[in-house]
Order: C-alpha cells, then structure tokens, then sequence
C-alpha cells in the first residue's frame, strides 16, 4: 500500500523511477498537487524539485514513483 501524500509533503524519487523524468532515486522536492484518474482511481503528483530551484512548474509522478523523505 502507497502513503497517500497532501501539499507541502516533503517526498523523495523512490527507486522504481529510473531516471524516466530526468530525476534519480533520492531526488527530493516538495508536493505542489495532488490529482486523481476518476476512470483508474490512480493519484498523480506535482512535485517541485529541490535541484530544479525556485519558480519551476513541477514534475508529475505516480504515486509508486515518490515516497516520504524522511
């Protein structure tokens, strides 16, 4: 089971994303959005990254693809 996240959780790239986005396990950054397929129920989250700096639009991961940076 996946931790559902909210805005301005602080999340990691968890080791199923291989580089797919331009971003390496262990990337962190923080949840901007979260959205939701109605047909699929699968979530999907806009995430800042911490290397992209201030004023970027975000990154949208699945839900496996990020996980708690704790």
């Amino acid at each position: 089971m996946h931790r559902k996240f909210k805005r301005g959780d602080r999340v990691r790239v968890s080791s199923v994303c291989h580089g797919l986005h331009g971003y390496l396990p262990g990337d962190k950054g923080t949840v901007l959005h979260v959205s939701a397929l109605i047909t699929t129920g699968s979530t999907y989250y806009t995430v800042a990254m911490d290397k992209d700096g201030p004023g970027a639009a975000g990154v949208i991961f699945a839900e496996d693809e990020i996980e708690p940076d704790v």
